[in-house]
């Protein structure tokens, strides 16, 4: 994880840990007041329990997956307009495309 602030990567960090967290609550809960009925049932409870912390983990990854991926078109950008009056300046150059 390398953002450029660090208050928002601690942020994030400490909501994934959050989510794991939830998931392992809420799978651990539901397994435990379903288990008194049967066995498979609070299986299938704990695997319900544990998605919504799931979900929290998935999301917050993907956002910082967007976030890096927003970094690199930054720099992407940043060197493509660098390169861009070089190739401007010298229209004999043949393009390599």
């Amino acid at each position: 994880m390398r953002l450029t602030r660090p208050t928002l990567s601690l942020l994030i960090s400490f909501l994934i840990g959050a989510g794991w967290g939830i998931a392992l609550i809420g799978a651990l809960s539901m397994f435990l007041s379903f288990l008194p009925s049967h066995f498979l049932f609070a299986l299938l409870a704990a695997v319900f329990g544990a998605v919504p912390g799931l979900l929290l983990v998935v999301f917050l990854e993907y956002l910082l997956l967007k976030s890096e991926m927003l970094a690199q078109l930054k720099e992407q950008t940043r060197l493509l307009k660098k390169i861009a009056p070089a190739q401007t300046q010298n229209p004999d150059t043949p393009n390599p495309f």
